[in-house]
């Protein structure tokens, strides 16, 4: 329910120009006083109202800098009417002694609709993000069968800081327990007041509280940056792999460890991974506990239109999470290079694919083949970085190869999220094509690089 009527509307019904209107106050208050037939009621021979007029006019009279003042009054004007609200001035519309005035007017006649009053209240404050509040002082209970509870709760979740505060001047029971879930309703305090001196001090108390500077929001504990400590790495100094590694189907012709990097060179695969793939190379040792990043820095040639490097986590051929770089040879624009986050747990396959050379996949993507392989040449003569990570059991792959937008920041291509309850392998790599095609793929590893994050 929206309690802020536009501003112009507010301007009409309100009596109020453009000028008329306060600049955003620290503090605003609108105090709503019950003037129903009750209000005649006697304490100590002097009727309700009377005492109300009294206390109120000197409390208006000498209203704080800083706060802005509107005034609301319900049943002065019609013996039964439950729409018998007036606002009878907007927030700093009229000065003190014209609000003075104002309550000196007022002769109570009428019905005690407080849901339909606190709503107009609420229609006053012109933003919902200051501290706004509103003052009820009631002798009763609604008799217009509103919901004043629901509506005191719906203008304190409708502002940033807006509460809504009761006064009961002589109430009973009944709407003594109303009055108190209004202000349990409103975020805002009840005061009880059974005769004039004591609803001069009940209503300072609440001005008290309600001029009071708020409490400095708590100063956030920052977030602990996350540490991260290299784990493993392996730059391929030496003759050969580290023992640190396992090749499944070795075929040592087509892989050396030579002048720090491993080269790899792949000729036809006809699918992958498969029971057959050649040189799929595995860390076999422990990966951090916790989270952690895989880092490959490598260079190549890929040119063969059908290429593929292959980086993640692997358990056998139909339990496995990796990412996957690959391209795509084809006619008519329909050439491109793509980048998938791929899962296969007991051979059920799940993957996301998204585009990194062209503007799409399949055809669109606006690249012939000569072109793809061009630009994949060119890409790959530098060192490229693909990624694999685990947040969790989150796992995703990225892909940073030496790409910047317009900016000059790092394009740093990135998949979608697979999740496995289970550690789906070990750290394993491989690069071929996914498929026969003419050429063949020469893979240059300069690192494999494992970051634990904490």
């Amino acid at each position: 329910m929206r309690f802020r009527a536009a501003l112009a509307t507010f301007m009409v019904s309100a009596g109020l120009s453009a000028a008329a209107l306060p600049a955003t106050a620290a503090t605003n208050v609108v105090y709503i006083l019950d003037a129903s037939n009750s209000m005649w009621g006697q304490i100590e021979g002097t009727a309700k109202i009377e005492t109300a007029r009294e206390v109120m006019g000197d409390l208006l009279g000498n209203v704080t800098d800083g706060t802005t003042v509107g005034l609301l009054a319900y049943g002065h004007r019609s013996e039964g009417a439950c729409d018998d609200i007036e606002v009878l001035s907007g927030l700093g519309a009229e000065t003190p002694e014209a609000l003075v005035a104002k309550l000196t007017e007022l002769k109570p006649k009428g019905k005690t609709p407080i849901a339909a009053a606190l709503k107009a209240a609420g229609d006053v404050f012109p933003t919902n993000d200051a501290n706004n509040n509103v003052i009820l002082i009631s002798d009763g209970i609604e008799t217009c069968s509103g919901d004043p509870c629901a509506v005191a709760a719906e203008l304190a979740e409708a502002g940033v800081d807006t509460k809504v505060h009761a006064v009961g001047f002589d109430v009973d029971s009944a709407a003594r327990e109303q009055l108190e879930c209004i202000a349990e309703k409103g975020n805002g305090s009840y005061y009880n007041a059974s005769n004039a001196s004591e609803l001069k001090v009940a209503l300072a108390e609440v001005v008290e509280v309600v001029e009071a500077a708020p409490e400095p929001e708590p100063v956030p504990e920052p977030e602990p940056e996350p540490t991260a400590t290299q784990f493993f790495f392996d730059d391929f100094e030496g003759a050969d792999l580290a023992e640190d590694w396992v090749v499944n189907n070795p075929n040592p012709d087509a892989f050396i460890v030579e002048n720090g990097n491993l080269l790899v060179l792949n000729g036809g695969l006809g699918g992958f991974p498969t029971e057959n793939s050649p040189n799929l190379i595995v860390l076999k040792r422990d990966l951090p506990a916790g989270d952690w990043d895989a880092h490959m820095t490598l260079t190549g040639e890929l040119q063969t239109g059908q290429d593929t490097i292959w980086f993640g986590l692997y358990k056998d051929n139909a339990n496995y999470l990796a990412g996957q770089f690959y391209t795509v040879a084809g006619c008519c624009g329909c050439a491109h290079a793509a980048l998938r986050n791929q899962k296969k747990s007991n051979g059920e396959a799940t993957e996301f694919t998204q585009p990194v050379i062209g503007k799409g996949l399949g055809c669109g993507a606006g690249y012939e083949t000569a072109s793809l392989n061009a630009e994949t040449k060119r890409l790959f003569a530098e060192p490229v970085r693909i990624s694999f990570h685990k947040r969790g059991r989150s796992y995703y792959t990225s892909l940073d190869l030496g790409q910047k937008n317009s900016d000059g920041q790092a394009i740093i291509h990135t998949s979608d999220i697979l999740t496995s309850l289970r550690s789906p392998g070990e750290l394993a790599f491989a690069f071929g094509k996914w498929e026969n095609a003419e050429g063949e793929v020469l893979v240059n590893v300069d690192s494999v690089e494992v970051i634990a994050v904490e």
